[in-house]
């Protein structure tokens, strides 16, 4: 099994945490990133874009500053590099319909998957 570079982005650092040591402990990646900021997430990408290895972005919905919908958005304008070396799960506990349709409508959303995060749906979704 190959192994993926994971980056968390959650303002809860309870979930970062327990995220954290679930992914690391399910074998499926060696290297957890974690921010409790999506500005902080979105800077990193922008400065490591050539040494980014292929990386599973989990990005909560609902933060202060800038939101999960907000993220997605300025990614847009990251570089074709970046992009082509990112997949993006959303995870959230909305059952606001707006929100999923949303999530499930945009190119750079892989899909939208609930909190909390259960490891084994993850593994589903990325065929490991």
């Amino acid at each position: 099994m190959t192994l993926i570079d994971i980056i968390l982005i959650d303002d809860s650092a309870f979930d970062l945490f327990i995220y954290e040591k679930l992914l690391i402990k399910s074998g499926i990646t060696r290297t957890v990133k974690t921010f409790n900021s999506a500005r902080e997430a979105l800077k990193y990408l922008t400065t490591e874009e050539s040494r980014l290895p292929e990386t599973v972005i989990l990005l909560d919905l609902q933060m202060p500053d800038m939101n999960g919908f907000e993220f997605i958005e300025a990614f847009g304008s990251v570089s074709e590099e970046i992009k082509s070396k990112i997949r993006i799960f959303m995870l959230s506990s909305t059952i606001d319909s707006r929100d999923i349709e949303k999530a499930k409508s945009s190119p750079d959303i892989l899909d939208l998957l609930p909190k909390p995060l259960e490891i084994d749906l993850l593994k589903r979704k990325l065929a490991i």
